[in-house]
């Protein structure tokens, strides 16, 4: 059997999901949350980026992640997705002008 590379998440506190998330993002696992895991591929040699096992096991979490937060959670990846690429200003601007 092979293991999961999808982390465990340890609740569902947005402080929890943010953690998740970022480590989603270290593994260069974290992607558009409105794209099916079942049909993302890598770009460095377009094989599939989950097994069928890694993509229930994420889209099972997702679903009861969103039923809890809703939308916030494409807040909070695009909030450790920024921080990879913007400073800290630029994401303070970001705040102010999006909310």
């Amino acid at each position: 059997m092979v293991k999961s590379r999808i982390p465990r998440i340890r609740g569902n506190s947005r402080e929890e999901v943010f953690a998740w998330f970022s480590t989603l993002h270290k593994r260069g696992l974290l992607f558009c949350l409105d794209n099916d895991p079942r049909e993302l591929f890598k770009i460095s040699d377009d094989s599939r980026l989950f097994t069928n096992e890694e993509a229930a096991e994420i889209s099972t979490i997702l679903h009861a992640l969103f039923v809890r937060h809703g939308d916030v959670l494409h807040e909070l990846a695009f909030e450790v997705v920024s921080r990879t690429f913007h400073t800290r200003a630029e994401r303070r601007a970001f705040k102010i002008m999006y909310g």
